[in-house]
């Protein structure tokens, strides 16, 4: 029952993509099926007009197509059948054709359809939700699992396919001799059941795989994470050997996969040949069927079996994908389908006055409360500092202003207005946060400093911006200047250079309230003080909230929050 729940919601999410594409699919394959037998029995008028079987009287699906021919008045000679065994066959080929079109084309849409849906939740999700989620696990999702969930769909497809022409294959061939093809299907089903267990082995080895592959990029991006480590410590022997150790499972579980659906096609195929055999063995002995007929009889069982071989590798590869299928299933419900904020107003929540916390009550879920009946002041255009010991709940406050935490109890203003959902993105559109370690991405310095602000930023607004801050001689070290290619900024660039960079992108963003958290802390005295000398001139149009567990910081601050 489970089983069968978990296939229709997988399926719903088929459905929703382009639900006639789908049904296109479906009707071209029940049409090649239905084609691809009818084109076979054709051959038994054309085998008895070439005088095969010693010129036996008509019967059976011989005197059908004879009848036919003269109900529609068409003169059934060797011309006419080959004619129309020419028409059916092309058609079928210009039908496959099309239906391989339809089904790349389909299935290709639908993987970016969906990747692009789950990163849009991803990335719409309340920081809270996201925080606790492994940043491996989405990326594995997203970029290897969604095209796997494709395959699976793609093996459901081709079973449904292979079923229809199995189906079709065994109605032909009922109506040229039943016994036959009862005794074929039976063979059929009794070595299903007895091959069963690869099925079972398929499911578990598909979910090893995953595992694996889960570890191996986990221990990829630990070491770069921490690479300079790596480096001091001469510790690559011990990253090579997790990489190695996960790399070779993975080896091992694609041998093991493929010996697991390789081996019930080989006695799949080898039990087809000896049935095949045996079934002309008797026929000739009993002689119960006519050549012409026997000759097509012969042909259509040697399609049937290799059907049966096709069934079973598409159930092998859809159980072996199901983990996959499970892992993105989990995480397409783990997160709420949201859309982008597209607020009314282009312009951010202006802040004139203050910004004001009243008896806000907050705690982690498990945690202990960090605020209890919390209230401060924030004035507009000064610098505050947030001071406390470290784990006191300062950088919780900086996400409590900036709406990434929402209090238990207790409300935050903004100039005297409630900060709710409604007003939530535009207070964030005028936000600037600058955290301790900052990034960039590989890039240019251009691309860097322009990150996620709006368009329109021109050359010379970023250059200004970087004098702002002290660090126009960063653009000029470069040939390129701003087109000169970042890779392994902390390397590129001093600490001080790196949080100079950092707070002019956060600049052009033209933010309406600065949040630095610990954004000095790993800076020596001078590049503290070169710092702090340029926010105190930035003060004056922008409101700085600092954090820091420095006590001798106190000296810039205007106003003071003591935790």
């Amino acid at each position: 029952m489970r089983s069968a729940e978990f296939i229709i919601r997988t399926f719903r999410l088929l459905a929703d993509h382009q639900p006639w594409k789908l049904l296109l699919i479906f009707l071209l394959t029940l049409l090649l099926g239905v084609n691809s037998g009818f084109s076979i029995m054709l051959l038994i008028p054309l085998l008895q007009l070439l005088n095969v079987g010693g010129g036996e009287p008509a019967e059976g699906v011989a005197l059908f197509f004879r009848n036919l021919a003269g109900k529609t008045g068409i003169n059934l000679s060797i011309e006419t059948v080959l004619i129309t065994y020419v028409v059916i066959l092309t058609i079928n080929a210009f039908l496959q054709h099309w239906k391989s079109v339809l089904d790349a084309g389909y299935q290709q849409s639908f993987i970016y359809r969906l990747r692009r849906r789950l990163f849009r939740k991803i990335i719409l999700a309340d920081w809270p939700l996201l925080n606790n989620k492994s940043k491996t696990n989405h990326l594995q999702v997203l970029s290897k699992e969604v095209s796997k969930l494709a395959s699976y769909y793609y093996f459901y497809l081709r079973l449904i396919t292979t079923l229809i022409m199995a189906a079709a294959y065994i109605a032909y061939a009922m109506l040229v001799s039943a016994t036959f093809t009862l005794i074929i299907l039976a063979l059929g089903m009794a070595l299903f059941i007895s091959l069963r267990k690869f099925l079972f082995k398929a499911f578990d080895l598909g979910r090893g795989y995953v595992d694996s592959y889960s570890q191996l990029l986990k221990y990829i991006d630990d070491f770069w994470q921490t690479v300079k480590i790596a480096k001091v410590h001469s510790s690559e022997a011990f990253y090579y050997r997790k990489f190695d150790e996960a790399s070779t499972s993975l080896v091992d579980l694609e041998y093991r996969m493929q010996r697991n659906h390789s081996l019930p096609q080989l006695i799949y195929r080898v039990a087809g040949i000896l049935t095949l055999v045996f079934i002309v063995y008797v026929g000739y002995k009993t002689g119960q069927v006519q050549l012409a007929s026997f000759f097509i009889l012969i042909l259509l069982f040697s399609r049937i079996f290799p059907q049966f071989v096709a069934i079973n590798t598409d159930l092998n590869m859809i159980l072996s994908n199901v983990a996959s299928v499970q892992l993105v299933m989990q995480l397409d419900g783990e997160f709420p389908d949201a859309a982008f904020h597209e607020p009314a107003r282009v312009n951010p929540l202006p802040l004139e006055n203050e910004v004001r916390l009243d008896k806000v009550c907050f705690s982690y879920p498990g945690g202990e409360r960090l605020f209890e009946n919390f209230s401060a002041v924030i004035p507009a255009r000064k610098m505050t500092g947030v001071l406390g010991e470290s784990g006191i709940g300062k950088t919780t406050l900086i996400d409590l202003i900036a709406g990434l935490q929402k209090p238990d109890s207790g409300l935050i203003y903004v100039d005297g207005n409630e900060l709710d959902d409604e007003s939530l993105p535009l207070w964030k559109s005028g936000i600037g946060y600058l955290p301790q370690d900052p990034f960039f991405v590989d890039g240019t310095m251009r691309e860097n400093l322009v990150w996620d602000s709006s368009n329109g930023i021109s050359d010379n607004m970023i250059l200004e911006t970087l004098e702002r801050v002290n660090a126009l001689h960063l653009a000029s070290r470069y040939e390129r200047g701003l087109d000169h290619h970042i890779v392994n900024y902390p390397f590129c660039f001093s600490g001080g250079e790196c949080q100079r960079l950092a707070l002019a992108r956060v600049l052009l963003r033209n933010p309406r309230l600065l949040l630095l958290d610990e954004a000095t802390s790993s800076l020596d005295g001078d590049n503290e003080t070169a710092i702090m000398e340029v926010l105190s001139r930035l003060k004056e149009k922008v409101t700085i909230v600092f954090v820091t567990h420095r006590v001798n910081m106190t000296q810039f601050f205007d106003h003071i929050i003591k935790l």
